[in-house]
């Protein structure tokens, strides 16, 4: 069995929010034109340092948005980016980091959640939008992955459930 949280769960999590994210966008922030977001999980049970990943980005299970980021004066997708590195990093949301956290090249801005170790922020919103969002997400990914486990149970329901464990490597 491969990983139960995937680029493919998270996408259809993302998938399964997105609309009601950009319904809410259009109608409570109408000044916001788009919102960056980034889903990973925490450093333990992300295995991008055995992946192969070269950098960061490409060890995310989702890098997107809503909308033009493009009308923004701020590099919203890197600051997302950034926010969900440091929250992987220490397992914290931004909005949670104390000062001993930071380091050189941090963003100093907020908005991130870290759920049971999914860790999605985003970028664009005001800050307490970002990490609404983010919570929003994050939920969805646990819901969709709580949703593969039972699947895969039910498929396997006469599989030796600590020997599915060890393949997994959990």
């Amino acid at each position: 069995m491969s990983s139960i949280l995937n680029k493919t769960l998270v996408e259809n999590a993302f998938d399964k929010v997105r609309p009601a994210l950009e319904l809410t966008m259009r109608q409570t922030m109408p000044g916001r034109t788009g919102v960056a977001v980034v889903v990973t999980a925490v450093d333990t049970i992300n295995p991008w340092r055995n992946d192969g990943a070269s950098t960061f980005r490409d060890a995310c299970y989702l890098v997107t948005s809503i909308g033009d980021l493009s009308r923004s004066a701020y590099p919203n997708l890197d600051i997302a980016l950034k926010k969900a590195e440091m929250s992987a990093r220490t397992g914290l949301p931004t909005s949670q980091l104390a000062a001993h956290h930071f380091r050189s090249g941090d963003t100093v801005y907020w908005g991130s959640a870290v759920l049971d170790g999914i860790v999605v922020a985003c970028a664009g919103l005001e800050s307490c939008d970002d990490e609404l969002f983010s919570h929003w997400i994050a939920a969805a990914v646990k819901a969709e992955a709580s949703r593969a486990l039972a699947r895969y149970l039910e498929d396997n329901k006469d599989a030796n459930f600590l020997e599915m464990i060890r393949s997994t490597g959990a």
